[in-house]
């Protein structure tokens, strides 16, 4: 193949990634709603695919990944980006181009391709292979079309000798949009979450090889600024946001399977209450029914991952001080000692609990469910409507009128009253961030920061109120709760007050900004 050749093989792919057992994944073929659109028999095949990199990596920072794919002896070399999620639907570039063997010739192509990949071209090695029992098959009603391919094997990492030195297995259903709406591709994948068990797959295949590869732990992941044009609509904008929302709470899933770091949990929940703030901000242009069962559904979700850190906060915040307090009485000691592994179990229940919803057939209709809203806001965004900027001048505005009046007299306020205005900052703050990109930078980020300090000021008022309830909820014998419970109340005394002196602060000094009005960015 010549180099103009390989040079035109490149297209668009976007694709939905859903895990299952192995078992279940044979199913999908005799499912109702499979069996009414397959026109063909599947065809079953092995596909064995090796991904290839320098020694360092570099394709994979790079944000691409060479492979060379064998189906039936046959071999073509691809080059994909990492492109972009949406919605939980992959979009991402790909080149591809027939070969000889089993060797790459990553020079085949020119172009952009050409330049991604031609500066490590001579140092590539074989890293590690994705070996799979493909079923595949391409589902259409004349309207759309979508390929399913059902993967189960094996993802195996190479040394630098090429020899096997870590492997795992896989199982994967993908629905790779061919023709038609692509919100077609989640109306099936939520009539098979109906019947099958499955959750979402964020992670690619080259993903899960490199981090096999290089012994990658997964780590958590911060809330993005979602990318909104000047001139977007409001549906363009809650497209972007909610899409960046999703992705947030996926992107940590693994983390939090892995290993239920505090983090992970920090994050997950963060995600569910960024999401249901979207939700609300954007009510007016939403399904009233959609948006109740969103905001509901993740509601649940942000109170179960809350049990979990709840249990967290007590014990970094409200308690290790206490043992690191020289004066801390040595009764008050020992009843930390016995309620520290009380809090532990505890707190593994809670995180089995909240991994267990995470994992659900329930949470995975939800996500499949916001995925499809996204993707027809996608589709609707050409569509004539508001501009999403006017939008944002007045949500903001109004917010933040809502903050100053509830943020009066805190000092006088009770500790309900303080939550309240806490949850107030806490839309505000949400609110702007969605759309910081609309505004100037440097009074918007002195805005967020001050935002982000009274979050953090309210926050630890609440937590220091809320820790009876907390240990009364977790501690399995009354009078040690009561015992460490006062103690700790009475020790965080100060705190509380420097607390409350420093939200005050923080009031005066946005109750006199102005950051949605001024110096916008045009």
């Amino acid at each position: 193949m010549s180099q103009a050749e390989a040079a035109s093989s490149s297209e668009s792919e976007i694709e939905l990634k859903l895990l299952c057992a192995a078992r279940d994944a044979k199913s999908v073929w005799t499912q109702p709603a499979v069996k009414a659109l397959l026109k063909k028999p599947p065809r079953t095949r092995r596909v064995r695919t090796v991904y290839h990199d320098t020694p360092e990596a570099d394709l994979m920072r790079a944000g691409c990944a060479l492979r060379v794919r064998e189906i039936d002896g046959k071999f073509e070399q691809h080059l994909k980006t990492a492109g972009k999620v949406e919605g939980g639907l992959f979009r991402r570039q790909e080149w591809h181009a027939p070969l000889a063997s089993e060797t790459p010739m990553p020079l085949a192509w020119d172009g952009d391709a050409r330049a991604l990949i031609e500066p490590h071209a001579d140092t590539l090695r074989k890293m590690f292979e994705t070996d799979m029992e493909r079923t595949d098959a391409v589902l259409t009603n004349g309207v759309f079309a979508v390929e399913v391919a059902v993967d189960i094997g094996t993802i195996r990492a190479f040394d630098a000798s090429g020899a096997v030195m870590r492997e795992t297995q896989l199982t994967e259903v993908e629905l790779e949009w061919k023709a038609g709406p692509a919100s077609h591709v989640f109306d099936l994948a939520l009539d098979l979450a109906e019947h099958i068990p499955m959750h979402i797959g964020w992670q690619s295949k080259a993903e899960r090889g490199y981090a096999l590869a290089l012994a990658l732990a997964p780590a958590a992941r911060r809330a993005a600024q979602p990318q909104i044009p000047g001139a977007a609509t409001t549906q363009e904008a809650i497209a972007a946001i909610l899409g960046e929302g999703m992705n947030h709470f996926l992107a940590n899933q693994p983390y939090l399977e892995a290993q239920g770091a505090i983090e992970a949990v920090h994050q997950m929940r963060v995600a569910c209450r960024r999401l249901r703030a979207a939700l609300s901000l954007f009510r007016p242009f939403l399904p009233a029914d959609e948006t109740t069962r969103f905001r509901d559904g993740f509601r649940d979700l942000a109170s179960a991952l809350g049990a979990v850190r709840d249990i967290d906060v007590l014990s970094q915040t409200l308690l290790d001080p206490l043992l690191d307090e020289p004066l801390t009485p040595d009764a008050v000691r020992d009843a930390l000692d016995v309620l520290r592994p009380q809090l532990a179990r505890r707190r593994a229940k809670n995180l089995d609990d909240a991994t267990a919803l995470v994992r659900s057939p329930k949470t995975a209709r939800l996500l499949l469910s916001l995925g499809r809203r996204i993707t027809l806001l996608v589709q609707e965004r050409s569509a004539a409507g508001s501009l999403a900027g006017d939008f944002a001048d007045t949500v903001l505005a109004k917010r933040q009128r809502k903050l100053k009046r509830n943020g009066r007299k805190l000092r006088k306020q009770s500790a309900a009253e303080r939550h309240q205005v806490r949850i107030a900052a806490k839309k505000v703050r949400y609110a702007a961030e969605f759309f910081r990109s609309r505004y100037a930078e440097r009074p918007m980020r002195r805005y967020l920061d001050a935002l982000g300090d009274l979050q953090d000021a309210l926050g630890d008022l609440n937590d220091i109120a809320a820790a009876p309830r907390v240990l009364e909820a977790v501690a399995e014998d009354r009078a040690i709760a009561d015992l460490v419970g006062g103690y700790a109340m009475g020790w965080h005394t100060r705190r509380l007050r420097f607390c409350l002196d420093e939200a005050e602060d923080l009031m005066h000094a946005l109750g006199k900004a102005d950051p949605f009005t001024k110096r916008r960015k045009r």
